[in-house]
């Protein structure tokens, strides 16, 4: 039987490990990535996206060949 550590993904993982700062800091970079709007409104963005969507962001910006949409 597989323990709860081993069922949880390496990204999920990760995400966990990061500060609320980190993670703030992060899914804003990766806003600013994909789209072209100022630092302010990605952060904006950034403060309203829930989990899913900042592990969207991020498997997007790892596994896509061309991640800026």
């Amino acid at each position: 039987m597989l323990s709860k550590s081993q069922n949880i993904s390496p990204i999920d993982s990760f995400l966990s490990s990061l500060t609320y700062w980190q993670k703030l800091n992060l899914q804003t970079v990766l806003i600013l990535g994909q789209k072209n709007i100022t630092l302010k409104n990605a952060r904006s963005q950034a403060l309203t996206n829930d989990d899913d969507d900042f592990k969207f962001l991020l498997e997007q910006a790892l596994n896509s060949p061309d991640p800026k949409m």
